[in-house]
């Protein structure tokens, strides 16, 4: 009797053993199962083959074809290098109420994601965009119920009418002015002359009955530039004459100067002794001086200043 109940005893406690296995194994197989669909579900991976004793899969990565090995419990954190998206929270999120943006457009926000299925990577959200470079008036990020615009350029002010009154107060006030006529640009420094400016330290000196013609010269001197004197007689043409001192000075002498530019910090003209100065399509930069002597004849389109 006592050898009966000792078997029965021990078939009992097999039976338990057995049962508890069966059901771990149960356990684990629905485990495995469950995860090997949510590894299919993941467009991005291949799975390769399955160790039901080790609970773990081998997958390979579709873009760069890498061999993983992966847990079974370890899907909830997604696989090693984020293939796999963690496990998402609840869909359910409240929307945003919309606030009406009167400054300037912020900075751009990151794009928000929607909530990824069980072992799937996150993907962004196609109802949040946000666009950097937007201009005045564009969309700069949208959403369920809202929408961002870049603020554009603030208008010019108005301009005042001629005589209108800006700004008055005790003793003054302040009216607008007309508006200036467009000028004609003066065209005629620039072309003068194309040639390279030549810098001088004495002056050129003409004396006598003899004649000289200086055309087409860009000519820079330190101190007094052109000296006619005693009969001589010159004619500039087509060029630019610059000087610290006196541009042109004729004493008892004739000098022509046609489309050219004369500019002296000392004056562009001093004439003296009888000196005859005939000046056409020219511009004078500086004081022109001339004695009871001397005569200026101006046979236009020229400039004085």
């Amino acid at each position: 009797m006592t050898i009966t109940l000792r078997s029965s005893a021990l078939n009992l406690a097999a039976c338990v053993v057995l049962t508890a296995a069966g059901g771990c194994t149960h356990e684990g197989q629905d485990s495995m199962g469950w995860a090997r669909a949510a590894l299919e579900r993941n467009a991005q991976v291949e799975v390769v083959a399955t160790d039901p004793q080790s609970h773990s899969f081998t997958v390979r990565v579709k873009d760069s074809g890498e061999v993983r090995v992966v847990r079974a419990d370890q899907l909830v954190a997604g696989l090693p290098g984020g293939t796999l998206a963690p496990a998402t929270q609840p869909a359910a999120a409240a929307e945003p109420a919309a606030t009406p943006m009167a400054a300037a457009a912020p900075a751009p926000a990151e794009a928000e994601t929607e909530p990824a299925q069980y072992g799937e990577a996150a993907r962004p959200s196609p109802a949040a965009e946000v666009h950097p470079d937007a201009g005045g008036g564009k969309v700069l990020k949208s959403g369920p119920g809202y929408s961002i615009q870049a603020a554009g350029a603030a208008p010019a002010a108005p301009r005042a009418a001629e005589n209108q009154v800006i700004q008055s107060g005790p003793g003054y006030s302040i009216r607008g002015g007309a508006a200036s006529p467009p000028v004609a640009a003066r065209t005629r420094d620039a072309t003068v002359t194309s040639a390279a400016l030549e810098r001088r330290h004495e002056p050129i000196v003409c004396q006598g009955d003899r004649m000289l013609h200086i055309d087409n010269r860009n000519l820079q001197f330190d101190g007094d530039a052109v000296s006619a004197q005693d009969g001589c007689e010159i004619h500039i043409t087509n060029s630019h004459i610059t000087a610290t001192g006196v541009g042109v000075q004729a004493r008892a002498a004739n000098v022509h100067i046609d489309n050219s530019l004369i500019e002296g910090d000392g004056g562009s003209l001093d004439l003296s002794d009888g000196a005859q100065a005939y000046a056409a399509s020219s511009h004078f930069r500086g004081l022109s001086r001339r004695m009871d002597t001397a005569s200026v004849h101006d046979l236009g389109g020229n400039i004085w200043n």
